[in-house]
């Protein structure tokens, strides 16, 4: 069974026991830790205040022709369905046009990587170096950690197992901000939430916009904790309304899809600068 029917079931049996206040909850929470973070595009003339200084600017002011982009995570990060270097590569050519530098890029995303992974590869020999020389570090990881479990023990399993997941989850994505952050203490992170790429007329998307709010809520709330940081709204603009649009398989997303999220990465790094 592929693994995409297998997460499907898991995420009907999280939506059959989803109700009230409790559905809707994390949502509310996202909402308004975006809206504390929103981009302001609009320029009055006058020289910006330094809490005007977008992370663009940040980085455009930094010492040194160059700037280190590391990217980090799963095959989203590799590019899987781009035949450009997926959104990683196309946000790194709009940011070398944006500071007027070479940006070096160093993609580190593997295929199939759960956050437990990412957290023993960071620990791999060579990794202190790359995240101490980066300028920037973009992260996609968490959407096949309930999916492995699925494959490996099966949906009634998993479900079962649902909360001990996301507690890990969770601890993982705390752990990997905190080593980066040890490490790197002036890099900007950039975290990719999770999209929903099950089309919205299928039965089980309600449970599925359960399982993916649960999870981007953990990662907005561990972002904001360790700033110079942004999370990439690409749940926004890859819709699952109109997923023909910008899928490539049954998950990852094609070329367009990943100029959205690319986009989209512009348009966080447009934000004011907040280094606390």
């Amino acid at each position: 069974m592929k693994k995409w029917i297998w997460l499907m079931l898991i995420l009907f049996a999280i939506g059959a026991i989803t109700a009230g206040g409790w559905y809707y909850y994390p949502q509310y929470k996202i909402d308004r830790l975006k809206a504390q973070n929103a981009a302001t595009t609009e320029s009055s003339g006058n020289k910006p205040h330094q809490e005007d200084v977008s992370y663009i600017q940040h980085l455009k002011h930094l010492s040194g022709k160059e700037l280190h982009h590391l990217a980090l995570g799963d095959s989203v990060i590799q590019g899987r369905g781009s035949n450009q270097g997926g959104f990683i590569k196309m946000a790194n050519n709009e940011m070398s046009a944006l500071t007027f530098k070479k940006v070096q890029l160093d993609n580190q995303g593997i295929s199939g990587a759960t956050s437990s992974d990412l957290l023993t590869y960071l620990s791999s020999p060579g990794m202190s170096d790359r995240v101490k020389s980066a300028d920037i570090i973009t992260i996609n990881i968490g959407g096949n950690d309930l999916v492995k479990l699925a494959l490996k023990e099966g949906p009634v399993k998993a479900l079962q197992d649902y909360q001990n997941v996301k507690s890990t989850y969770e601890k993982n994505l705390i752990d990997i901000f905190s080593l980066i952050r040890k490490e790197n203490p002036h890099a900007i992170l950039v975290y990719n939430e999770l999209y929903n790429a099950v089309d919205s007329e299928e039965s089980f998307y309600p449970a599925t916009k359960k399982l993916l709010n649960d999870w981007n809520l953990i990662a907005y709330e561990t972002t904001s904790n360790y700033k110079p940081s942004v999370v990439i709204p690409s749940s926004e603009v890859l819709k699952p309304e109109n997923r023909k649009e910008w899928i490539y398989d049954t998950i990852h997303p094609n070329e367009k899809g990943h100029e959205r999220i690319a986009r989209q990465m512009i348009k966080a790094l447009k934000a004011p600068y907040k280094e606390i």
